[in-house]
């Protein structure tokens, strides 16, 4: 492949011919035929606003005044709403417990075109709720100032879990795509993760079924599935190999293709872009959209997934195209500040904007 070991270098520019642009219309045209499962930890993500009105007498901290609170989902939670927000049918498959919180990402499935009927509402689990306090004034953009994490740290019991896999296997053969989203929330314990793989592998022997996984630790415990998404930190941790140059990088990769049995992988790496490795084994580099204009990457990893998960079975026969279309997704969500949903139209202008760019 002619390798050279050397620093990395940035693949260039994100580029779209007319070609291509109808090819990704195509797919967003179809996308709301598909139907999804998204299995795994439902976070909900608090944001309490407020403008800094002075420092305390009582301690050097900033005294803010409460604006505004809003709950919306967060990890398995949040890939689930971009899977509707770009039109494709979902389920959420996951747990949460009883608190004001968890009906807040209940009441947002509702508004919001999520199937939540097979989401465990369980009186024993506490749900992993992320609060951020935000704070601004009137020309400044809101900052994190704080965030407050708790729940999420006891597994999910097993009763929950049989329940919630009992659901998951009744509309399993019904979906196209499955995304395995594990923040490690306590859902995916040893007994869920075995059963989980049972049903998915009785599913593969019936059918070709996406299956695309976003695990942060447990990227082994789910093997066979179409394509993982690790960060370059997580595919460092899996597979022992710092990326460092291009040789590294695919080293990388196909150990990670090598250690899951997985058909493909794709690494997402901030700044550098995306490498995705393909059923061949060969490398993909894809530049990411946008340098500047970059508010948040809070949660791009979840829009990433979601749109894998959505538009896969739709470019089977060039899995490239919906890596580009997840990549371009990105770019539109890195814009918007906090946990955010990315829409079929918002893709579409910016895939709009790409092309008069280069013009």
């Amino acid at each position: 492949m002619g390798l050279k070991n050397k620093k990395y270098e940035n693949p260039g520019t994100f580029k779209i011919d007319p070609a291509k642009a109808a090819e990704y219309a195509k797919i967003l045209r179809a996308v709301s035929k598909v139907k999804v499962a998204v299995v795994g930890d439902i976070v909900a993500d608090e944001y309490i606003t407020g403008s800094c009105e002075r420092i305390s007498r009582e301690a050097p901290v900033l005294i803010l005044r409460h604006e505004d609170s809003r709950v919306t989902p967060g990890g398995a939670g949040n890939a689930a709403a971009n899977v509707a927000a770009i039109g494709a049918r979902v389920y959420s498959i996951g747990v949460l417990g009883r608190e004001r919180e968890a009906a807040g990402v209940i009441g947002f499935f509702k508004k919001n075109r999520v199937e939540s009927r097979y989401t465990v509402k369980s009186a024993s689990y506490e749900t992993c709720v992320k609060t951020r306090i935000m704070s601004g004034s009137l020309h400044t953009t809101l900052q994190q100032v704080i965030r407050i994490d708790r729940g999420g740290e006891k597994p999910v019991g097993d009763a929950d879990a049989r329940k919630l896999l009992d659901g998951f296997e009744k509309i399993v053969g019904t979906v196209d795509s499955v995304l395995i989203s594990d923040y490690n929330c306590g859902l995916f314990g040893d007994y869920f993760c075995e059963r989980l793989q049972r049903i998915l592998k009785k599913e593969y022997s019936k059918r070709h079924i996406f299956v695309v996984v976003d695990s942060r630790h447990r990227l082994f415990d789910f093997k066979d599935a179409y394509v993982a998404t690790p960060n370059e930190s997580e595919a460092r941790e899996a597979s022992g190999i710092r990326i460092s140059d291009r040789k590294s990088l695919i080293a990388c990769g196909r150990a990670l293709l090598e250690k899951t049995g997985d058909r493909s992988m794709l690494i997402t790496r901030g700044s550098e872009g995306m490498a995705f490795f393909d059923e061949k084994g060969a490398l993909h580099e894809i530049p990411i959209t946008r340098r500047d204009e970059i508010a948040d990457v809070t949660g791009a990893g979840d829009t990433v997934a979601a749109v894998l998960v959505s538009t896969l079975p739709l470019a089977r026969k060039n899995p490239v195209l919906s890596v580009e279309l997840a990549n371009i997704a990105s770019g539109v969500k890195v814009m918007k500040r906090g946990t955010a949903q990315v829409s079929v139209n918002e893709i579409t202008r910016e895939i709009e904007r790409i092309e008069n760019f280069q013009k």
